[in-house]
């Protein structure tokens, strides 16, 4: 497989970027991936899916899947190049050929492409997508000087909020007490909706898909009108649904580095059985990519309230739909300028707009020449068809939000690593001792035993027990014409089997001639399928 791509490691890719790729891929691979879609963006991009598994030995549907998207979050496209590097990963390293006959693979490198597109071209303000709503005074965001981003306006006003900072000028912080000015007010650019004068705000509705799926979602803490109301989150949830092989998956985040686990409900309230295997897993992936494992909950200073963020990806994958799930925050500004959890949790907001800033921008410019990052624009004068003279400019979101990109190659080493070995543990049933003893003419019984030599139960968590998802395990017998199964019922259902050697026993008895041929054959969505074949002497 010398013929797949590299991923870069120096730039954050671009839709048309992603697309080549993976079609490189696609025909560098052809044995082993297929490039479809998930869904069209509303602007008409494609929300690339890439399924990847070893075809040989069954398809792709019939055997246990990992699901992987990165990118909910418009400016965390950093994570679409840790999904790229495992693609690779999975398409070109001889040791993930034994784990995909096995296993197959669901790779949405970049859940919103509209969102993506926006932040890499504007650099503009975006949480997954913005859309114009108009307001008296509503600030509509727009480039205004040509340049082809969306950045900030300022202009001098001695009671302005905002000051510059007397040890990078480039930094704008909020005004405190000492500060000398000159006092600016700041804005995003763009144009004013029926000004009068008055105080600014954003013109916009500011979506966050990441609070849009059905599980714990809330009307106050997401824009959206109900659940999967965006489309990009739509086909997502249509997709695993609509695959109820998927067992486990990863959804790439950026943010203080982090695995976030699933915590809606505080530990105490969470199956015990279940809460072992997430702690487990988690501790595994944190040993593997040096990542500490979290609650959300834990996931803020300590001298705050635990954070429950409703409507969640991996709240929506415990609880709607009982497999096993992680959020991996691969990172951010503050991580690459060497500000960690343990500094950044607990700081003191003046630390944070002063120190913290300047530690950024201090390792953007010892990286000036490998930092494909735009993180300030130098301040150009404007003459603002409503407020006169402004300037545009300043930081940009990539300082604060974006990793540097280099940085990935590390972190994707890690996070590979521990896809690899989390989708080891997916449920596989087998059969065994099975035999077709004659006990009459023409009859005989046939006996065996099923089970799941997998790590993970079928259900995989309790959760899963309920979920619409859910099926059971059907062991059945296939035979020859002329063949009767006698027994009733002819196939056993099991709600499930637990991991690691969980079986029942099988029996059957059978009208036939001998010569017949039979064969005694198990499936489950997440368990895959087995089968024996009998001879009836």
């Amino acid at each position: 497989m010398n013929d797949v791509p590299a991923v870069d490691f120096q730039r954050f890719y671009l839709h048309q970027n992603i697309t080549d790729f993976l079609q490189q891929c696609q025909v560098a691979a052809s044995d082993l991936m297929a490039l479809s879609s998930i869904g069209t963006s509303p602007e008409g991009r494609e929300q690339w899916l890439a399924t990847i598994t070893e075809p040989s030995t069954g398809t792709a549907d019939s055997k246990p899947a990992y699901y992987v998207q990165a990118n909910v979050h418009a400016h965390e496209m950093y994570g679409t190049t840790a999904a790229l590097h495992l693609i690779h990963t999975l398409l070109s390293s001889p040791e993930a050929r034994d784990l995909l006959s096995r296993v197959t693979f669901y790779v949405v490198p970049r859940a919103n492409p509209d969102g993506a597109e926006y932040a890499l071209s504007t650099q503009g303000e975006v949480r997954s997508r913005v859309t114009v709503n108009e307001k008296i005074n509503g600030v509509v965001p727009q480039d205004l000087n040509g340049d082809g981003m969306i950045l900030n306006m300022r202009w001098e006003d001695p009671a302005g909020p905002f000051a510059v900072d007397p040890e990078d000028d480039r930094i704008m912080m909020p005004r405190r007490p000492g500060d000398s000015g000159p006092f600016y007010y700041q804005c995003t650019e763009g144009l004013i909706h029926d000004y009068d004068g008055g105080h600014l705000r954003l013109s916009v509705d500011n979506y966050d898909f990441n609070r849009n799926y059905p599980i714990g979602w809330k009307h106050g803490t997401d824009t959206a009108q109900y659940p999967f109301a965006n489309p990009e989150m739509q086909a997502v949830g249509d997709f695993l649904f609509s695959h109820p092989n998927v067992f486990a998956g990863i959804d790439f985040h950026g943010g203080t580095p982090a695995i976030l686990r699933p915590d809606s409900l505080a530990d105490e309230e969470i199956n015990e059985s279940d809460l072992e295997l997430i702690l487990e897993i988690g501790k595994m992936g944190e040993r593997l990519s040096g990542l500490r494992l979290m609650s959300s909950r834990d996931y803020r200073a300590s001298w705050r309230k635990p954070v429950v963020l409703p409507g969640n990806s991996k709240d929506f994958a415990h609880f709607g739909l009982g497999i096993s799930w992680y959020v991996i925050e691969v990172g951010w500004g503050y991580s690459t300028a060497g500000i960690g959890p343990d500094e950044s949790f607990d700081a003191l907001q003046e630390t944070r707009e002063r120190e913290f800033m300047r530690r950024i921008m201090r390792f953007a410019d010892e990286h000036a020449d490998t930092d494909a990052r735009i993180v300030f624009v130098p301040w150009e004068d404007y003459d603002h068809p409503q407020l006169g003279p402004v300037q545009i400019g300043g930081l940009t979101r990539a300082a604060v939000s974006h990793v540097y990109p280099p940085e990935m190659e590390q972190i994707s080493d890690g996070t590979t690593s521990f896809i690899l070995e989390h989708a080891a543990y997916h449920p596989q049933l087998m059969l065994s001792g099975c035999e077709a003893v004659r006990v009459a003419p023409n009859l005989y019984r046939v006996r065996g035993t099923v089970a799941n030599i997998g790590f993970l139960a079928t259900n995989i968590m309790s959760t899963g027990l309920k979920s619409r998802t859910h099926e059971p395990v059907t062991v059945n017998i296939v035979h020859d014409q002329g063949v009767e199964v006698l027994s009733r019922p002819r196939a056993f259902e099991f709600d499930a089997l637990a991991g690691r050697g969980g079986a029942q026993p099988l029996e059957w008895f059978v009208s036939a001639n001998p010569g017949c041929d039979i064969a005694v054959q198990a499936s489950h969505p997440r368990g895959g399928s087995c089968s024996h074949k009998l001879d009836l002497a």
